[in-house]
């Protein structure tokens, strides 16, 4: 048990901050990043996606197309590393993430998804607090969406 608690710790906020990206206008996390953080093969969690397609509408979740690869590329992902993946990487919305937290059975992953849930609140909370820190976010959004860049 306490090995299983150490593992846990050692996944701290930021790290799951650092895999919080935004993409066509919504925060998302991705597949093989959650994998990561919940220490699951990347295969396990698009299993489960294809098992449970009713769960997870275009809303929920979403393949990166070349655009979004780009867009996490400028926002420091490691998606360049993941160049050698058959299918592209697949996004979830904060939504996703709730439903996909239903499904997860190892005590470690439930233990971070409620962590990752509680991060997205908190971002939520927190914006509208701080007008510029909102408009900044907005410009930075923007400026990814934009094609001119």
């Amino acid at each position: 048990m306490e090995n299983r608690d150490i593992q846990e710790d050692r996944v701290t906020d930021e790290m799951i901050m650092n895999h919080i990206y935004v993409l066509r206008g919504q925060k998302v996390m991705i597949d093989t990043d959650l994998a990561k953080l919940y220490q699951f093969e990347d295969s396990k969690i698009r299993t489960m996606i294809k098992k449970n397609a009713e769960r997870f509408p275009d809303d929920f979740v979403f393949r990166l197309n070349g655009e979004d690869e780009l867009s996490l590329i400028r926002q420091n992902s490691s998606i360049k590393q993941r160049s050698t993946l058959k299918a592209s990487p697949i996004a979830f919305t904060e939504q996703g993430l709730s439903m996909l937290s239903g499904m997860l059975k190892s005590k470690q992953a439930i233990a971070i998804n409620i962590r990752i849930i509680r991060i997205f609140s908190l971002i939520r909370q927190i914006l509208p607090d701080f007008p510029e820190l909102y408009r900044e976010m907005e410009q930075f959004k923007n400026s990814l969406l934009s094609p001119d860049t």
